[in-house]
């Protein structure tokens, strides 16, 4: 668990980034590309308010495409001229479903959720072990598997993202094929549709390898990290590549990250 030494570090190293990114954002354009915004949470009351507001300032210098179109235009290598944005959330929280999707809708667009099936289906013990130790996000609820069959019938997207949010550079394969494997035969058994699409916990390059890679593109079509995400893809054209964002945060924040020239 983080220090008082620790919690310190991240303040005061949130404070400067904030500063920054106030500076750099405020003259920040979104530039033509296709980018992948890729979120979690909500922290307070207020934030189904900051996304709406969000959305609408961006919906004024981007479009919005449908997270299947832009991975397609990705799969092609293709350049548009205007910026073009779409969504994704990870982990599965309750509020992807009370806010993020009627949101989203309000806009005519769709997202992609990658969720934990332990964690859709899980007792209140496992809940709390995952919210408090895994994720560090607390007092969350996740979404139980009707609401991911209500969200998909309404076209939005589930994707997998190990059965048990895994940091997938171990070297036990038994382990990697439960996580990876398993999840979407978990997520289609109750989705009733098939999941092509996986996100690795935690996102970085470091927390995955080559052992994790191979099989996790064996089992999906299209597989995501959240890391370079000034390249389209990683791991020798493997995995696509997206941009974390929080619904909280400002749109000149958010516009300075969608301001990068994209590279295939």
């Amino acid at each position: 668990m983080p220090t008082n030494t620790d919690s310190t570090y991240f303040k005061v190293r949130s404070f400067f980034r904030t500063q920054v990114l106030n500076i750099l954002g405020g003259h920040s354009k979104p530039a033509p590309g296709i980018h992948i915004l890729n979120g979690h949470r909500i922290e307070h009351e207020e934030e189904p308010k900051t996304f709406k507001s969000l959305l609408e300032g961006l919906s004024k210098e981007v479009r919005f495409v449908h997270f299947e179109d832009a991975i397609k235009m990705i799969e092609r290598h293709e350049q548009p001229k205007e910026p073009l944005v779409t969504f994704s959330f990870d982990d599965g929280f309750m509020e992807c479903y009370d806010v993020f999707a009627p949101l989203l809708e309000e806009f005519g667009t769709n997202a992609m959720f990658f969720v934990n099936p332990n964690y859709v289906e899980g007792d209140e013990d496992y809940i709390r072990n995952f919210n408090d130790n895994i994720v560090f996000t607390h007092n969350k609820r996740p979404m139980r598997w009707n609401h991911l069959r209500d969200l998909s019938k309404r076209g939005f997207l589930i994707g997998a993202h190990t059965m048990d949010h895994f940091m997938i550079n171990s070297s036990d394969k038994e382990k990697l094929n439960y996580e990876i494997r398993d999840c979407r035969t978990a997520i289609e058994e109750h989705i009733d549709k098939p999941c092509d699409f996986f996100a690795f916990p935690y996102g970085k390059l470091s927390e995955a390898n080559e052992t994790s890679i191979e099989i996790a593109c064996s089992t999906y079509r299209y597989v995501f990290a959240q890391s370079q995400w000034k390249e389209y893809f990683s791991f020798n054209g493997r995995v696509i590549n997206r941009r974390q964002f929080e619904v909280f945060w400002p749109i000149s924040h958010v516009n300075y990250f969608l301001s990068c020239n994209k590279r295939y």
